[in-house]
């Protein structure tokens, strides 16, 4: 399997194994599933404009132009149009919908939904109506039947967090239960602002387990839903969350504000062929856990008592490089530092297979937290700022160093000026002819 992402985090795995990472789905995880008529489940775009053609086939009263409800929906106020037809369409039609989008036999789980029901997840939310989690997990699970939970059982039993089962919770509803269905700003706002007992096993939820977001699109009212209206829940969790997004959500400092923030990492993919990279990550997530759980726990760890150093260059390995080359061999012989991880952030997914946990980092070992490189070196030629990938290795080497995981030292080398995001920081300049010996203040650097 080929995959471009610049890294799963160790962090996120470690919260998986231990059963402390709770998955949140939204609508664009199911968008893949396909029905009869050759058509992909809706979006929330998709959802809203097939529901008003279904109002206008049942030729339902309108208040006005169904035509101006269409132009909400075109430019983004998708709330305020569910609102306008939720009290257009009564509620035995609004079910029929449903039961006509959602209730098709060609219908089926992704594999995309079966991997991540193999991973062991403590709970699934999702905000979709339809049944594929469930189908997914009942399928990889020898039929057995999830729990699962919506709005309206948060009041009239103790909260599914209190038992150690896995379970499923339908933030928005259950096609199974239609009366459950949240749809337009005021059901959004009543479940927010007026269900205590939804907003305090938010709460419970977000600041004793790590989230993974995935199915979110660049303009997916969930997750401005999720940032804006959960913010304070958000800005008090005691774990990072994660977010898998398009590559063309967020720049560098809105990444930035979201992790100093809301304690919340991007994780960013290119959404080029119907998001295929998504499922690339799945798989590879899946992969790496099944790897990482079957390896002996009493297997005796090797204990690193140095300082780690990890190089980036976004053209190739630094091992066929004599920029890296010569760089690695003077930090090696430093006493006390070792470089451990070598070539660009694509390098960890750009294999015909996704890479196991020990591969990270290059390391034969199992690897703890000594292991963890304290220290990012970026190269910067001519050569690398000819690269795509360039920006990206700094971005997420200073949101890296954001946490405290580790330093950024940037090495110039030739006639290169220092990068805008690192201008603040200490470098080393070389001449493009340089030798080990020239890379003697580089002890001082790293020290």
């Amino acid at each position: 399997m080929k995959s471009k992402f610049h890294t799963i985090p160790k962090d996120l795995v470690e919260s998986i194994l231990k059963k402390e990472c709770i998955l949140f789905v939204a609508s664009g995880l199911s968008s893949k599933a396909i029905r009869s008529n050759g058509k992909p489940l809706p979006s929330w775009t998709g959802f809203l404009k097939e529901l008003l053609d279904w109002a206008e086939l049942k030729r339902v009263p309108f208040n006005s132009d169904p035509k101006e409800i269409l132009e909400m929906i075109d430019k983004g106020s998708h709330l305020m149009a569910a609102e306008e037809l939720q009290e257009l369409i009564n509620h035995n039609e609004f079910t029929d919908f449903l039961n006509a989008v959602f209730r098709e036999r060609n219908i089926k789980p992704t594999i995309a939904h079966q991997n991540l029901t193999k991973i062991p997840f403590r709970a699934i939310l999702t905000t979709n109506y339809d049944n594929l989690i469930e189908g997914a997990f009942a399928y990889s699970n020898q039929g057995q039947i999830p729990k699962k939970f919506t709005k309206n059982d948060l009041s009239l039993h103790s909260s599914p967090l209190r038992s150690k089962d896995f379970f499923i919770f339908k933030m928005h509803g259950d096609i199974d239960r239609s009366d459950t269905i949240v749809l337009g700003s005021r059901s959004y706002n009543n479940l927010v602002y007026k269900s205590p007992e939804y907003l305090s096993f938010l709460e419970t939820l977000f600041t004793t387990h790590t989230v993974l977001f995935i199915g979110f699109g660049g303009s997916d009212p969930d997750l401005d839903y999720l940032l804006d209206r959960l913010s304070t829940i958000f800005s008090r969790t005691l774990n990072k969350h994660f977010i898998l997004v398009p590559n063309n959500k967020f720049n560098f400092t809105e990444k930035r504000r979201l992790l100093l923030d809301k304690r919340l990492e991007v994780i960013d993919y290119d959404p080029k062929d119907n998001h295929a990279e998504v499922d690339n990550f799945i798989g590879a997530l899946l992969e790496i856990i099944t790897e990482t759980r079957s390896k002996d726990d009493n297997k005796p760890k090797k204990k690193i008592r140095t300082t780690n150093v990890q190089i980036f260059e976004s053209m190739s390995g630094v091992k066929d490089n004599d920029f890296g080359k010569i760089i690695t061999d003077y930090i090696d012989s430093i006493d006390g530092f070792h470089v451990n991880s070598w070539g660009n952030f694509d390098h960890y997914f750009n294999t015909e297979k996704p890479v196991s946990i020990d591969d990270f980092f290059h390391h034969p070992d199992e690897w703890e937290e000594e292991d963890i490189p304290k220290v990012s070196i970026i190269i910067i030629s001519k050569k690398e700022l000819q690269s795509n990938k360039f920006e990206k290795d700094i971005e997420i080497a200073l949101l890296k160093q954001l946490e405290e995981r580790n330093r950024v030292i940037p090495i110039l080398i030739g006639d290169v000026d220092i990068p805008f995001k690192l201008r603040n920081f200490q470098y080393l300049k070389l001449n493009e002819n340089f030798t080990k010996k020239d890379l003697t203040p580089l002890k001082r650097l790293l020290n």
